[in-house]
């Protein structure tokens, strides 16, 4: 995916902090996920930025950093029921402790952060807009996802 850090359309007084937060979320991605990870985030947080009345003049950058990250992170099913045999599994899994412990954040604080972000952006994991071209492409996990739907599993 191309390259999306650059505070293009975010307000001068976030700019900092939009910085800041780009690059916690930066450095994560390339020690425990990938580009289109970041790409994704970064998408995230560069909407969250630019929309009208904000919800990033306020909060802590970690936690910010947290929750975007863990909000990909559940609509792209890095996290998720272990035990769920019929889930299709991503090239990672993260848990929702080694994000939180990775930014320095409590569990329940993240977690409240990832839902205000979905909440807010209108997140899915229907919306190609939030998938890596893995999840997009990948036929084994509409297979997956077909035989859910017969069997009446969600």
């Amino acid at each position: 995916m191309a390259e999306n850090k650059k505070a293009t359309g975010i307000p001068e007084p976030l700019k900092a902090k939009y910085e800041n937060i780009a690059g916690m979320i930066e450095a994560f991605c390339e020690e425990d996920l990938d580009g289109d990870y970041q790409y994704l985030c970064i998408h995230a947080l560069q909407k969250l930025c630019r929309k009208k009345d904000s919800p990033m003049y306020k909060g802590r950058d970690n936690t910010w950093a947290a929750g975007i990250v863990y909000a990909i992170a559940q609509v792209t099913e890095l996290v998720g029921n272990q035990r769920d045999l019929l889930r299709w599994r991503p090239k990672y899994e993260i848990s929702a402790a080694q994000v939180a412990a990775a930014f320095g954040v409590s569990s329940g604080a993240m977690q409240g952060k990832a839902k205000e972000i979905r909440e807010v952006l209108n997140i899915t994991k229907q919306q190609e807009e939030w998938m890596t071209p893995e999840w997009r492409d990948n036929k084994s996990r509409k297979t997956f996802e077909e035989f859910r739907r017969y069997l009446g599993i969600r």
